[in-house]
């Protein structure tokens, strides 16, 4: 089964439209942040009726490349959808255990994301826009959603540079910090160098610490190019044995990969689909996956031959939900005595 074909659709659903997607709608004012007091503002927020003692402030990965800077439109149907459908082939890592809170934002695109860092005019004020949208957000879920409950904080790619941005801003709070069962900013860099500069950053060591960050960059053994979402000094653990050493996690430690129609129907369900372990590359600690297919993969328009950005989750999808409901777990526990 070609499970990229599977997948595929529904992460560069942004990307076949990108030529129609211009500026922010008339009246949208690109130097304020969105309206997150509106429903319409949040691509998901959970049935109240089933609510759990925990919550999930979740980010979308980038869903668009565009040589425009400032291509993002929340308006825009398609990347609605698109944001839409990535919070539902994601949601059920977390959905038993915690409510899901999923703003939309203003997301940079691709090119800028992976660029030089030297930005113009326009480029700094969609970046500064993006963020703004993001902090905005949560600091709305905080007010009016929140409601004591610990939370989780979560993203993938983009999304995970976001909630980095996040913490770096505002998780200098005690509050915030003791509120925090964990962060999953996957598929994206968190460096040895950030973690020493900024102390509310801290890096899993094991399965159950809570108030972590948890996150690694997925390739294959023979990947064919740099990893360019694993930027130098960037940490990682293995999401099968949860270690962070080189340590082999075999095929049958794999819970099982899951994977999705663009519509985010579960497509495929495969247990033992691959073993993992963590190795230093081009100065970044990256997680190998080391049973896929390249072939079948890879997305060859967007990063090099065996980087498998876009499967950081799917491939070790019932590992990251048992964990979720495991840190969470403890959480509630180490909280309860002390």
């Amino acid at each position: 089964m070609n499970t990229r074909l599977l997948l595929l659709p529904a992460l560069v659903l942004i990307v076949i439209t990108a030529g129609c997607i211009t500026a922010p709608p008339a009246g949208e004012n690109p130097l304020q942040p969105l309206d997150y007091s509106q429903a319409e503002s949040w691509a998901y927020l959970p049935d109240t009726a089933d609510e759990k003692p925990a919550d999930v402030f979740y980010l979308y990965p980038t869903l668009f490349k565009t040589l425009y800077i400032d291509a993002m439109n929340t308006s825009d149907p398609a990347f609605r959808q698109g944001a839409v459908d990535d919070v539902l082939m994601k949601k059920d890592v977390f959905a038993e255990t915690a409510n899901i809170y999923a703003p939309f934002y203003r997301q940079t695109g691709l090119y800028s994301m992976l660029g030089n860092g030297t930005w113009t005019k326009d480029q700094y004020i969609a970046e500064k826009r993006a963020y703004e949208d993001v902090k905005a957000a949560f600091l709305y879920y905080l007010d009016n959603y929140n409601n004591g409950k610990p939370f989780i904080l979560a993203g993938h790619s983009q999304g995970s540079y976001r909630i980095k941005q996040l913490m770096i801003d505002l998780f200098v709070d005690p509050d915030l910090q003791n509120k925090l069962i964990a962060a999953y900013p996957i598929g994206y860099t968190i460096s040895e160098f950030e973690l020493a500069q900024y102390p509310q950053l801290r890096a899993a060591a094991g399965k159950t610490d809570i108030g972590v960050i948890i996150t690694y960059n997925t390739q294959g053994r023979n990947t064919s190019g740099k990893n360019t979402i694993a930027m130098p000094g960037a940490i990682g653990i293995n999401p099968l044995n949860w270690k962070t050493d080189e340590t082999y996690a075999n095929a049958s430690e794999n819970e099982g990969a899951v994977f999705f129609y663009n519509n985010g129907s579960v497509s495929a369900e495969i247990p033992n689909f691959t073993g993992a372990y963590l190795a230093e590359v081009n100065g970044s600690v990256v997680l190998i996956a080391d049973s896929p297919d390249s072939a079948s993969y890879s997305l060859p328009e967007l990063f090099a031959d065996g980087v498998y950005h876009v499967y950081d989750y799917y491939f070790f999808y019932e590992n990251l939900r048992e964990n979720v409901a495991e840190r969470t777990a403890a959480y509630f526990a180490q909280r309860s005595a002390a």
